[in-house]
């Protein structure tokens, strides 16, 4: 039997909690309070709530009380943190958004489409780019203050899946359920008509189409600067394609393979991936395309439906490592999500059954740590350096409506940080921007949300 997972607490707030504190803090009201909640599987479920007064003393400061239970308190700057010893919470934060974006689309825009299936943040952070189950993809201002939006005019026949920005974060790679990729161009109008939305509008068809999948392509790579992009797709196939051509340059993963669902492509750095998949003997390296542009070095991991994921290395084209399945139910469930981070030679995997696994990629056979909350799905995950070198962080997306920052240490995981703002709406993507230290998010209640990382 596997090893079951250690089950971590959850802390939920009310989503307005700012706006009381802010009330209290201007003299609007003398007093105010809110909803705090505290959960843990297999234990008693904590409901407090946390009672809101201007100091007598020093009018520039809010007292807080906790009852029932829970704490909170408000540390340097903005943050605040919550406190559950019942349930083994101290002093988790509570990061509520810096930035929210909404109502970036056309008021003609399906209402019935308006949850977000795929997402993706420009390298350079001025933009964005959202996608949803009409296929259709909108590239959005992430600076300026009137909204503005390109619609691609339906790229993809029904959900998109995937986007990706290029390096440059002018181009884009789109997939959907269509079986089917795109590229796009991601500029920005500057003028022009003015959509109902607030801001000028123009339709990009794709610049390239690729084709060859014959299920739902399920998630995209892009390499190095992007001459060559990988698919991974519910046929079970991982497919390598020449931008420039549009053309098909190699499949992987054909055979026992179940359907690929997610990917997560970097460089071999130290990693030792040495063991064949499932134990059998390994085949003659394939000959390298001259299309191939800087794969040498790279190797790509896969989530598959089946619960376990395989590891490709794009220099030899082999496979070099096949997880085993597990025997609970709560760890064969298909993995939604997959990260690896290169630079901490960690890989972490999200199952549809709640748990996220962390493993040490020069030792893959057996995880580091396996944890949940919940067995709501987890729908995305992303490692992120945690402020004054604490440690490594793990960004992870729920279908449940709550998001998180999981830390990663030695001594064992805990909740980091509680993102705030949901309300009960999946949450389907996360994304990292490590240089500037945000944390984007996006999911079915529409709403792109930011966070920032230097405050956990």
């Amino acid at each position: 039997m596997a090893e079951q997972p250690i089950f971590l607490p959850i802390a939920t707030i009310q989503t307005d909690f700012q706006t009381s504190i802010d009330d209290v803090f201007n003299g609007l009201v003398p007093e105010d309070k809110f909803w705090l909640s505290c959960y843990k599987t297999g234990e008693q479920s904590v409901h407090g709530k946390v009672h809101l007064t201007l100091n007598e003393r020093d009018r520039n400061l809010v007292d807080y009380e906790g009852v029932d239970g829970v704490e909170f308190a408000k540390e340097q700057g903005d943050k605040y943190t919550a406190s559950c010893a019942s349930l083994g919470i101290s002093h988790t934060h509570l990061a509520a958004a810096t930035s929210s974006y909404s109502d970036f689309l056309p008021k003609a825009h399906s209402r019935s489409y308006r949850t977000i299936s795929a997402f993706d943040i420009a390298p350079d952070s001025s933009q964005f780019a959202v996608g949803y189950g009409d296929g259709s993809v909108y590239t959005v201002s992430a600076t300026r203050t009137t909204p503005v939006a390109i619609s691609s005019n339906k790229s993809h026949l029904s959900t998109v899946t995937s986007l990706q920005f290029f390096p440059s974060s002018r181009v884009l790679l789109t997939a959907g359920v269509d079986f089917a990729l795109s590229i796009l161009s991601a500029e920005l109008p500057s003028g022009g008509s003015a959509s109902e939305s607030g801001g000028p509008t123009k339709i990009a068809a794709p610049v390239r189409t690729f084709k060859g999948h014959n299920r739902a392509v399920t998630s995209t790579a892009i390499i190095s600067r992007g001459r060559n992009v990988l698919s991974g797709s519910k046929d079970g196939s991982v497919r390598l394609w020449d931008v420039s051509s549009g053309d098909q340059i190699r499949m992987l993963g054909v055979g026992k393979a179940t359907g690929v669902l997610c990917m997560s492509l970097g460089d071999k750095g130290g990693s030792a991936f040495t063991q064949s998949p499932d134990g059998e003997g390994t085949n003659a390296p394939l000959s390298t395309d001259p299309r191939e542009v800087e794969t040498a070095e790279k190797v790509v991991f896969c989530g598959l439906a089946d619960g376990s994921f395989e590891v490709f290395d794009l220099g030899s084209k082999l496979s070099v490592f096949r997880s085993s399945t597990s025997d609970t139910t709560l760890s064969t469930a298909a993995l939604n999500s997959i990260a690896y981070s290169s630079e901490h030679s960690l890989l972490a995997t999200g199952s549809g059954s709640g748990v996220v696994r962390v493993y040490d990629t020069r030792s893959l056979s057996k995880p580091l740590v396996s944890f949940a909350r919940n067995q709501a799905s987890i729908e995305d995950v992303a490692f992120l350096s945690l402020d004054q070198g604490s440690g490594v962080g793990l960004a992870i997306a729920t279908e449940d409506g709550l998001p998180y920052v999981a830390d990663i240490r030695p001594e064992g995981p805990s909740v980091r940080a509680e993102l705030i703002g949901t309300d009960c709406d999946a949450v389907r993507r996360v994304r990292i921007r490590s240089d500037a230290r945000e944390i984007w998010t996006a999911g079915d209640d529409g709403v792109v949300r930011k966070y920032d990382g230097s405050k956990l």
